[in-house]
């Protein structure tokens, strides 16, 4: 059924429905009301079915539980963390919960304030990549305080997120997800989220940088008329009143009073002498239980999907019986419960399997292959012979430990011994984790240029030192690498993989491969993605950001079947 009751926003302005799939952002300055304004919206919402999660990094929003005077019922909304929580929240639990509130299709408050400011990053970032990656439905997300999630001038440990804010406000409206940002320091907010509204919702602002934080968006959506006559009121507008412009989608611009909010305002500034601040006395009711075993199938869902977990347990189980010394072998089983696939599960696993047999081919005929065997043979020459090292089969479900008798037996000169460097250890970790694997999926993994010579200097002495075995298509560690790997954190794997390379490249190339991920595995040509992306295919810009990630051996295909790398797209699908 369509829906097709408008949103109304005060007396003087109603807007359509299709508002829960496009960007806002709403501006003002402390106590103009710009909370109230998102409230509105949201109430709108939720009353019309729409699911809708507000991420609230103060704790200010769990009054929608209850109704304006907190003698009654609000909103049926869930709130994850805070002081005022359904459900706690962990740091860890960013995709568990984003994967619930999409499948549920159920309307919630993240609230992160109670989480350091590095454990809220970290939730979220993985929290809004999921959101991003798994709607399909109509949904409408609010990010309060909206500078903290996407910072003009980010740290380094503050980009993964930043990333994921400009993926979702981007892109998010072809995956079912609109957005609305609320600030109260434009000026800090990042450019490139904030040129991408539709929709903007100005309080009051007083600060000249806040105020000229605004000329982009109207460079890009408005004309400098309109522009003077809202920035000449900005300063004098009264609490509640603000305007509302859309010039590309709805061409409108219009003063409203923005109606008072239905719901309890939990955000409300303490008073001078308020002796006994009001606390709701009644809520909304949610079904605790249900939600609560909708947690737990999701957990073990995620976990029956994760083999990389298992694969980490397998290989410490393998180093501490490599390091025993005893001449009795011991055989470990590890009881691995297999998934029952269904035809459209083999159907794509055949798929999967053609892909990377023609990655293969492709890869294995080009010049830059043949110059890094020889860089490995050349490395190799300069080392002297020694016996080849057993491999360990890996992920075989078995390991057995060689003889105390062979440990002694004499090494070639250097094998097994000096320190492990950082490039060495890595590789190492890799091959632990995920067996059996190239050269070139070696250098994915861990972050490398498979044409770098700190690359190859690095595969060479591994094998100098009877570390790894095999040819560059199949390496493997072996029981010396094991040895001198010992306890190691699993590198990352899965969505976090794809998270990791984003966090590395720059703007142009993190949207190149975000599109190329999502399409995987079919493949995009240049005018497509540049479609996708907003980028000129034409541009040095763009050619350069797909010459990058060929370079990194992220993408491959020729310019009119650019593909994701396999780790990466099946990684992005899960």
């Amino acid at each position: 059924m369509t829906i097709t009751t408008p949103i109304r926003l005060g007396d003087e302005l109603s807007l359509p429905v299709d508002l829960v799939t496009e960007a806002i952002a709403i501006l003002g300055r402390r106590g103009k009301g710009k909370t109230n304004t998102a409230g509105v919206i949201v109430e709108e919402f939720v009353k019309l079915g729409v699911p809708v999660c507000v991420v609230d990094t103060v704790g200010v929003w769990w009054g929608l539980r209850s109704n304006s005077a907190g003698d009654g019922p609000g909103l049926p909304v869930v709130v994850f963390g805070g002081s005022h929580a359904d459900v706690p929240l962990e740091e860890g639990a960013g995709r568990v919960i984003a994967e619930v509130i999409v499948d549920r299709r159920i309307s919630a408050i993240i609230d992160t304030s109670l989480l350091s400011k590095a454990a809220a990053r970290r939730f979220l970032t993985a929290f809004v990549t999921e959101l991003y990656h798994r709607n399909r439905q109509p949904m409408h997300v609010v990010f309060d305080e909206a500078d903290e999630l996407a910072p003009q001038n980010p740290r380094a440990e503050g980009a993964p997120l930043l990333g994921a804010m400009e993926d979702f406000v981007r892109r998010g409206r072809a995956r079912g997800l609109g957005c609305t940002l609320v600030t109260q320091r434009p000026a800090v907010l990042n450019k490139d989220v904030l040129t991408q509204i539709e929709v903007l919702i100005a309080h009051g602002l007083t600060g000249p940088r806040d105020v000229a934080a605004i000329d982009e968006w109207v460079r890009l959506h408005a004309d400098t008329d309109q522009a003077a006559k809202v920035k000449k009121t900005l300063a004098s507008l009264p609490t509640g009143r603000a305007w509302v412009w859309s010039p590309s989608w709805l061409e409108i611009l219009e003063l409203v009073n923005v109606r008072a909010r239905d719901t309890f305002d939990s955000s409300a500034t303490p008073k001078v002498g308020q002796v006994d601040r009001l606390i709701p006395q009644a809520r909304s009711t949610i079904d605790l239980a249900e939600l609560g075993a909708a947690i737990a199938t999701t957990i073990e869902k995620a976990a029956a999907e994760n083999p990389a977990a298992l694969r980490a347990e397998i290989s410490r189980l393998r180093a501490q019986l490599t390091a025993k010394t005893t001449t009795n072998p011991v055989e470990v089983r590890v009881e691995v419960p297999v998934p029952t696939l269904t035809a459209e599960d083999r159907e794509r696993l055949d798929q999967v399997h053609a892909l990377l047999e023609r990655t293969h081919t492709l890869l294995t005929s080009t010049a830059d292959d043949v110059a890094h065997a020889f860089a490995e043979l050349k490395h190799i020459q300069t080392t002297p012979t020694q016996p080849e090292t057993p491999a360990i089969r890996t992920p075989s479900m078995t390991a057995t430990p060689r003889p105390a008798e062979a440990s002694s037996a004499p090494k070639a000169a250097g094998a097994s011994t000096g320190a492990v460097g950082k490039a060495e250890r890595a590789i190492l970790a890799a091959l632990a984790t995920h067996g059996t694997k190239s050269s070139t999926q070696i250098a994915l993994l861990t972050g490398y240029s498979s044409k770098g010579g700190g690359f190859a200097n690095a595969l060479g002495k591994l094998r100098s030192a009877g570390r790894i075995a095999g040819s560059k298509d199949a390496l493997e560690i072996t029981p010396v690498g094991v040895d001198a790997l010992g306890a190691y954190d699993p590198l990352p794997t899965g969505s976090q993989l794809v998270d990791y390379w984003l966090s590395r490249l720059g703007k142009a190339e993190r949207a190149i491969l975000n599109t190329l991920v999502d399409a995987w595995p079919a493949s995009l040509s240049n005018e497509e993605i540049s479609e996708l992306t907003g980028y000129t295919a034409s541009g040095g810009g763009f050619a350069n950001a797909l010459g990058r990630l060929r370079t990194l051996e992220l993408i491959t295909g020729p310019r009119t079947a650019n593909t994701a790398a396999a780790e990466l797209g099946a990684a992005g699908r899960r």
